[in-house]
């Protein structure tokens, strides 16, 4: 214990024994400076470390980096290579896209295209109705006039195996237009009997003649209608039968039915062919006494409606 006490109170030596004694006025150092190695030269300096480069974080795996798969030299050409050991991972919910692809945006059809139809044939309905309005102010069309001026039947037949008979229609035909000529291009005539309604129930069919009728003008037409004959469809029964109990009380009333194709013109215009339906009914046929003859007795012409 002494001992270590001693050694802890002893006086560490002066500074002056451990520095370097020098001769003093003669400027040259000791044989201890002459061999002391030199001072070795300054570091270089060197360029800071390259700082490790952060990668994305791996999809389910937030905030883990991984670092990259390193080069291999001898890469084929356009070779895809990734910067992990393995392929990217898929994604954490459905499937992945192959590597290096992205999806491709379907953009939607544009509706321009379809707002431009739309728009130009609203414009043309609106120029058409326009053009035809003013057509019918400055034109002012009218309905042709039909009426009957005489009706007859000759020939009647009701009680043999093959019902026949003949009727002779003369109508009048009036264009009330001030500026449109018409041209009726085809008159097709049903005589039906007036009870009678279905097509398969006319008693005959026959066409007029065309005709041509100037503005403020009318034209006589007639045509003459026979039953009886073999290219005729069959009668129904039943028609046959109401005309039987008509022609027991001397009288049998008919209708004139007719399709009527007319084109209206004027100078430097001319209209489509139109289809009109006329229908003159309420022909009463009185009979002399038991022949097949007979006719309407008309004090003025009938007039006929025409439907457009």
């Amino acid at each position: 214990r002494r001992e270590r006490e001693r050694d802890t109170t002893m006086p560490s030596p002066p500074e002056e024994a451990t520095q370097p004694k020098t001769d003093s006025g003669s400027g040259q150092t000791s044989e201890r400076d002459t061999t002391q190695q030199p001072p070795p030269p300054p570091p270089q300096s060197q360029p800071p470390p390259p700082q490790p480069q952060t990668y994305p974080p791996v999809m389910g795996f937030p905030g883990y980096n991984q670092p990259p798969y390193p080069n291999y030299p001898n890469a084929p050409y356009n070779h895809q290579q990734y910067a992990y050991a393995q392929a990217p991972p898929a994604a954490y919910y459905g499937s992945a896209y192959p590597g290096q692809q992205n999806p491709v945006y379907q953009r939607p059809a544009p509706s321009g295209f379809f707002r431009g139809i739309l728009t130009g044939l609203i414009v043309l309905v609106v120029l058409l109705c326009i053009s035809t309005t003013i057509t019918w102010l400055v034109l002012r069309p009218q309905v042709p006039v039909f009426s009957v001026n005489n009706f007859s039947v000759s020939n009647f037949n009701v009680t043999g195996p093959v019902f026949s008979a003949q009727w002779t229609a003369n109508l009048t035909v009036e264009n009330p237009n001030t500026k449109l000529r018409g041209y009726f291009d085809r008159v097709q005539g049903f005589v039906y009997h007036q009870n009678a309604i279905a097509e398969d129930e006319s008693l005959s069919m026959a066409f007029f003649q065309p005709v041509y009728v100037e503005t403020k003008k009318s034209v006589s037409i007639g045509e003459t209608f026979t039953a009886g004959e073999k290219e005729q469809p069959k009668l129904p029964s039943w028609v046959v039968e109401e005309m039987k109990k008509e022609r027991d009380t001397g009288t049998v009333s008919f209708d004139l039915r007719m399709v009527v194709w007319v084109t209206f013109k004027t100078d430097g215009w001319s209209a489509r062919e139109r289809g009109l339906k006329v229908f003159c009914g309420k022909l009463k046929v009185a009979f002399e006494g038991a022949s097949g003859n007979g006719a309407v007795l008309l004090p003025k012409p009938l007039p006929c409606v025409v439907y457009v």
